[in-house]
């Protein structure tokens, strides 16, 4: 039932983007179809969880501030854990989130991550955090890059209203696999060295041609 309530909203949400917003996807076929995976992107606005579950092949859940939950009143609760959403306790190791999120890589689900942390307000991807390296490594799950362009001028920082027809689109890239580096013996070095792989790899997808 749950599922079926995900794929009828993602359906009318596409609908909606494609109408509203003339949305594109760019290389869904590197979004495996089986199996735990990570998409890692670049972080522009509150729309942009929603653009990649459109986006995307695989039924997404994603990590949402623990606020939203208890904020904005008992519906949108319920609404947003129907769409896969749980709660995560931003500014401090909130181990039990990290634990579910590792566990549902685990069980096969496909997880959206946002490297940078939060959203950039320039527009530009920032330099990334290690948490994506460590939950890809802990759950032993490809990373799949993702792009997205529009989204904050879809819906701008600090605004509440949608600004309609304005473009949007996501790119993905070809999956990346955490390995550490053999000859040292510092897991953080390598978590870090992975998430700028990540993010050099989103940086790409924004300027295909370089």
């Amino acid at each position: 039932m749950k599922n079926s309530f995900y794929l009828f909203c993602r359906f009318m949400l596409f609908v909606n983007l494609k109408l509203l917003f003339f949305f594109k996807v760019k290389g869904r076929s590197f979004v495996p179809k089986h199996g735990g995976c990570i998409i890692a992107s670049n972080h522009l606005s509150y729309l942009d969880p929603i653009v990649l579950s459109v986006a995307s092949p695989r039924i997404l859940s994603f990590m949402a501030k623990k606020e939203l939950f208890s904020q904005h009143g008992k519906f949108f609760k319920w609404l947003i854990t129907a769409l896969n959403a749980f709660p995560l306790e931003r500014g401090t190791a909130d181990l039990k989130a990290i634990r579910f999120a590792i566990n549902k890589l685990k069980a096969g689900h496909c997880l959206i991550v946002f490297p940078e942390g939060t959203r950039s307000s320039s527009g530009e991807v920032r330099d990334p955090q290690a948490g994506v390296s460590m939950l890809a490594a802990k759950a032993n799950v490809p990373v799949i890059p993702a792009f997205i362009t529009g989204s904050d001028k879809a819906l701008p920082a600090k605004s509440k209203k949608v600004v309609f027809f304005t473009p949007m689109s996501v790119s993905f890239g070809p999956a990346l696999m955490f390995k550490p580096d053999a000859d040292k013996n510092d897991i953080k070095a390598d978590y870090q060295m992975f998430s700028n792989q990540i993010i050099q790899q989103i940086r790409l997808l924004e300027n295909p041609q370089n």
